[in-house]
């Protein structure tokens, strides 16, 4: 299993925030572009997803139109810690330029620095100034129904994923103020809000898993969806309403345009699954070799 990556939801937006996203923070650079192969969801040929990562953190933008269920909301936002305040300035400015503040920049009781901001496409970020280099970690609020889990789910989190430790717990009663693990080696955060919001988790963020293999993806598909939800192509949605992509590390390969034939008979398969089948999806690359 590779590190967990986050995919955001973005409405014919990805290439464009892409490019926005890689000029502004540390390290950016644009990996990989996907085209959809067939013209069940968009013109074949127009752009499907965009890899990126910025700060040392993997970025996947999916380019699909969607509803209120696939809107990314600030339920799932990403922390930034910047070493020097002339950076943070820099990176609000930039993130606040066509978006809005959550909470304005300024001295907090938790920061000397800090502020939170919605992006033009709606992707929000915590940023604080912690004199340490550029580092992004998811971050998930866990409110309304949601308030007063999100220990239970680190530690379900942490117990179902290798290589996984929390780091820090700051508590507030029974509940988390903040609380800072690992997921195979990759950054995380969860806290609880008593405050009501209009907003929870929703398919706008999800988390990638590429798994080595079928037992792998079963064991995780397996144990996310005893309380929660199966959904097409992999997806899967966990008791507390956090998705993830449950699929296999080689699908690049899979879906690899030198054959435009085998990449559509590939994917076209995987649209018939929930759960991935490697096997299947490798007998029919393998009928074209």
């Amino acid at each position: 299993m590779e590190k967990i990556y986050p995919c955001l939801w973005l409405d014919n937006q990805a290439e464009e925030a892409a490019r926005f996203y890689t000029s502004i923070f540390a390290n950016g650079e644009i990996r990989e572009t996907q085209y959809y192969l067939d013209d069940i969801h968009k013109p074949k040929g127009s752009v499907l997803t965009v890899e990126f990562s910025i700060a040392n953190q993997r970025f996947l933008l999916l380019n699909v139109n969607g509803g209120d269920d696939f809107k990314i909301t600030p339920a799932i936002s990403f922390f930034v810690d910047c070493e020097t305040k002339e950076e943070l300035d820099t990176l609000w400015h930039a993130l606040l330029d066509g978006g809005f503040a959550l909470m304005p920049l300024q001295e907090y009781p938790f920061s000397d620095y800090f502020g939170w901001v919605q992006d033009q496409y709606g992707v929000s970020w915590q940023l604080t100034l912690s004199k340490i280099p550029q580092r992004i970690s998811p971050a998930l609020m866990f409110a309304n129904e949601n308030f007063g889990k999100a220990k239970t789910a680190m530690t379900q989190w942490t117990e179902l994923f290798p290589n996984s430790e929390v780091q820090l717990e700051i508590p507030e009663g029974d509940y988390l103020q903040q609380a800072l693990f690992t997921l195979n080696g990759g950054l995380f955060r969860v806290m609880d809000s008593p405050i009501a919001h209009e907003f929870g988790f929703t398919m706008g963020v999800s988390f990638c898993v590429d798994c080595r293999d079928q037992a792998e993806i079963d064991r995780l598909w397996d144990n996310i969806t005893t309380d929660g939800h199966e959904w097409d192509c992999g997806w899967a949605e966990d008791q507390y309403g956090v998705s993830w992509q449950i699929q296999p590390n080689n699908w690049l390969k899979l879906v690899d345009t030198s054959n435009l034939a085998r990449a559509e008979a590939v994917t076209n398969e995987l649209y018939k699954m929930k759960k991935i089948d490697i096997a299947q999806l490798e007998a029919v690359y393998n009928h074209f070799a």
